[in-house]
């Protein structure tokens, strides 16, 4: 029996209902994790933390890609991105960590804690911060009144006020010594001394003096700092990139950095030759080989090059992730564009966000679900 077209589009519609995690093979834009959610972050690992309001109380839970829930969804929680594997979570007023399978892998426990980074998590109690590994035990016990993540082996830690650098055994390989110390980056860090910020190697030789207000770690032989009223990049012997100075700059991303001057914003590459002198009304970092600007309040994209690949005709978009980026024409509806600016999922959602892990997150009528990517 044939079913009239009315009957049919209702039987199709109790199906989803009732059946909100849809097939997982999908074309790009389809709907296949159902809007069921109040808040939803974006996929990370296999796995996205989702809120449900349940008689006006929020519960958290984790699902993954079918859209199945691993874990809760439990009030009085919160549970962060994933790093290594783990992600930290709030439980009443505790932090442990959740792995990917929706386990708690380290119980509630801890008053504060970090990511995971080189194995090791840095973790506070009784308001002194050690580093837990990831069965929880403590592999350095809390001694430091504060402690930033592992990187290149050593961690900047303080002690009594002043910061020095241990290793993963709790050594100390530079003893406390300076008023602020960012982690070692390319085999330099910016540590603060009564002169300002400079960098040292992991001898503890100054190879670049004290003489900046701020100073950001080395990035691919480059780092940013300031003085006063002006932002400028070095390179690893100290020596500026160019003579160049700016009221704002971000890190550089594929090759390119932000600038600001005077309101108007631009980008520099690693030369430091402005690929686009500061005129724009906007622009953020590049990703994916694009970057998004404004002009005249909307929103377009450039590449590399400083070419103009899709003039701004956007109320508002995302930066490119996974070779689609998030639009809206009238702030009304969203949908995905290509690199070439064609709307290949169509302006649909009242709120959409980035492609991560094959699935971005998108809003109808107050509630959150997912979309596939292929």
């Amino acid at each position: 029996m044939r079913l009239p077209r009315p009957a049919l589009n209702a039987v199709l519609f109790s199906l989803i209902t009732l059946n909100p995690v849809l097939p997982s093979i999908a074309d790009p834009g389809d709907l296949v994790i159902n809007f069921e959610y109040d808040a939803a972050n974006s996929f990370n690992q296999g796995v996205a933390a989702v809120i449900k309001v349940e008689k006006g109380r929020p519960m958290s839970g984790l699902i993954n890609r079918q859209g199945e829930m691993l874990y809760g969804p439990e009030p009085n929680t919160e549970i962060h991105d994933f790093h290594d594997g783990l992600a930290p979570m709030l439980k009443d007023i505790r932090w442990g960590f959740i792995n990917t399978e929706g386990e708690i892998a380290i119980d509630p426990q801890f008053a504060k804690v970090l990511h995971f980074y080189d194995g090791l998590a840095a973790a506070m109690n009784d308001g002194q911060w050690g580093y837990i590994s990831h069965n929880g035990n403590w592999q350095l016990q809390p001694r430091f009144s504060q402690a930033n993540r592992f990187n290149e082996g050593l961690a900047s830690v303080n002690k009594d006020g002043l910061w020095g650098f241990i290793n993963k055994q709790g050594s100390w390989i530079i003893e406390p010594q300076y008023q602020d110390a960012l982690m070692f980056s390319e085999g330099m860090a910016a540590v603060k001394t009564d002169n300002g910020w400079g960098y040292i190697n992991k001898d503890n030789d100054v190879v670049i003096e004290a003489r900046f207000e701020r100073a950001l770690d080395f990035n691919n032989g480059l780092a940013i700092v300031n003085q006063a009223e002006d932002w400028w990049v070095i390179k690893a012997d100290g020596s500026d990139l160019s003579n160049k100075r700016y009221d704002k700059l971000l890190p550089f991303r594929e090759g390119l950095a932000v600038v600001v001057k005077n309101g108007r914003y631009g980008y520099i590459n690693t030369e430091g030759e402005e690929i686009i002198a500061p005129s724009l009304d906007n622009a953020w970092s590049f990703n994916e080989g694009m970057g998004r600007i404004e002009m005249d309040a909307r929103v377009g994209y450039i590449n590399t090059e400083g070419r103009m690949v899709i003039p701004p005709q956007f109320k508002w978009g995302h930066s490119f992730t996974e070779g689609l980026a998030a639009v809206t024409v009238d702030y009304w509806k969203y949908g995905y564009i290509n690199k070439d600016g064609v709307m290949i999922i169509e302006a649909q959602f009242d709120d959409a966000q980035p492609f991560h892990d094959g699935m971005a997150r998108v809003q109808s009528q107050g509630r959150w679900g997912y979309i596939s990517r292929d």
